[in-house]
């Protein structure tokens, strides 16, 4: 039933698209409303859930009143309907591969959840080696504070900078957010005092290396919504998807400024006007005022992708669509995002956004199947939560700088898992040792 509404949703958007972009986008609200509400009971996937409430925030309800009200962004004037077609027929045609890749799989999981080993449930005790570990990497921001002031983008022309920018600005503030969610999750199961208190800690050590002032959210959404997809992920999925939709589309702006007021005289724009949701708008103004170039061959994608390298390492440097002359000449704003579905429409033509919506998908169905709350607190387990939370930032664009939060989200996940399981891997060796000993040396 899921899968027969969406594709007659997508039809109905495409034919409204075609009359009037207004009504395209209406469509598409309409269908990402549904869409949640089928995926709003227990089970089916995560991805799914997260990926229809980041369609509707930031591809549907925003450039359907922009367009309505005719808003005009970044100095570039009033854009035709025409372009704004074009930037609706990209989303609908990554929709329709996302929605691909799910053809053929049932709506609930592949595995229930709590069919695990019983030994396996809960977290092991390392509390001392997260918070030790959430204290070095607390300690680390002060190395270099200069880039902890870095509110959007990445300061600086030395080559050396990005990669500054992630070790001892973006990876520390990882480290610490997903030390406290590890231990956020050993709390809630042992509900002791001690634990508690171990995630209060880390949770004041998070709220001050990651704060609004001088943080963007993708820290604070890669590093604090894989607690809340663990907590609500398989339950209590509404309050889940209102919260991703809450924090983004109301906190989005306010933090807005908050963090760039100071810096660029930002004022505070009530959404949907605010330009935090005028990704189609840029799409739509990149496809009517720059030529369109022969295909790159994935050359776009992975040039938008290696933004946060440095010169010397970015993969094909010249592929970039906001590099243009015509893009610059034309946008106030130089430091534009976008989504990555128009990149790989620049490589592959109008077969690319439904290809790279496919791979995604198909990719998150394996991330899918590691969601479940009672399993053990490990490494994969905690990446897969980074990635699910990733999908945000990434769908709003990789050029914003998608790349290091991920890259970094990934490598403090890996930690925190390691230092997770750890004691609980030796406590599942011991008895294993044991058993073997005992066979095979039956008298002693």
């Amino acid at each position: 039933m899921r899968t027969l509404s969406f594709w007659s949703g997508i039809v109905c958007a495409l034919l409204c698209g075609l009359v009037d972009p207004v009504w395209g986008y209406t469509a598409v609200v309409v269908l990402a409303l549904i869409q949640l509400a089928m995926l709003g009971a227990s089970g089916g996937s995560v991805f799914l859930l997260i990926h229809y409430a980041t369609i509707l925030i930031y591809f549907s309800i925003a450039p359907a009143m922009q367009i309505a009200n005719n808003i005009d962004f970044w100095e570039t004037g009033l854009l035709s309907a025409d372009a704004h077609t074009q930037a609706l027929v990209l989303l609908l045609l990554y929709m329709a591969g996302v929605e691909a890749a799910r053809l053929g799989v049932p709506d609930g999981p592949v595995h229930l959840p709590g069919r695990h080993d019983t030994h396996l449930v809960g977290v092991a005790h390392p509390l001392l080696l997260l918070l030790s570990c959430s204290l070095a990497a607390f300690a680390t921001l002060f190395i270099r504070p200069d880039l902890n002031f870095v509110a959007r983008g990445i300061a600086g022309d030395e080559d050396s900078v990005p990669i500054d920018f992630i070790f001892f600005s973006t990876l520390p503030k990882m480290v610490v957010l997903l030390c406290f969610v590890a231990l956020a999750i050993h709390a809630a199961r042992s509900k002791t005092l001690w634990s508690w208190c171990a995630a209060g800690l880390a949770l004041g050590l998070a709220a001050i290396a990651a704060n609004p002032v001088n943080t963007a959210r993708q820290v604070l959404l890669i590093g604090l919504l894989p607690l809340l997809i663990h907590a609500f992920g398989r339950g209590r999925r509404w309050v889940l998807a209102g919260i991703v939709f809450g924090a983004i589309a109301g906190l989005g702006p306010v933090l807005n400024l908050f963090s760039r007021g100071s810096f660029w005289g930002e004022t505070l724009q009530t959404f949907p006007f605010s330009q935090d949701f005028d990704a189609q708008f840029v799409v739509a103004g990149i496809l009517e005022r720059a030529p369109i170039p022969d295909l790159g061959w994935g050359r776009y994608l992975l040039s938008a992708v290696s933004f946060f390298l440095p010169r010397d390492l970015k993969m094909f440097p010249d592929f970039d669509p906001l590099g243009w002359s015509a893009i610059l000449g034309n946008f106030s704003q130089s430091n534009l995002s976008l989504p990555p579905f128009t990149t790989a429409y620049f490589d592959f033509g109008l077969a690319g956004p439904a290809m790279l919506g496919l791979a995604i998908s198909a990719g998150f169905r394996l991330v899918d199947r590691a969601i479940d709350p009672n399993r053990p607190l490990s490494g994969s387990y905690l990446a897969a939560l980074v990635l699910l939370a990733a999908y945000v930032p990434f769908m709003r664009g990789p050029i914003l700088g998608w790349g290091p939060f991920a890259a970094s989200g990934l490598i403090a996940a890996l930690i925190a898992g390691a230092l997770s399981s750890r004691a609980h891997r030796s406590r599942r060796l011991r008895p294993a040792r044991a058993h073997m000993v005992q066979r095979d040396f039956p008298n002693a």
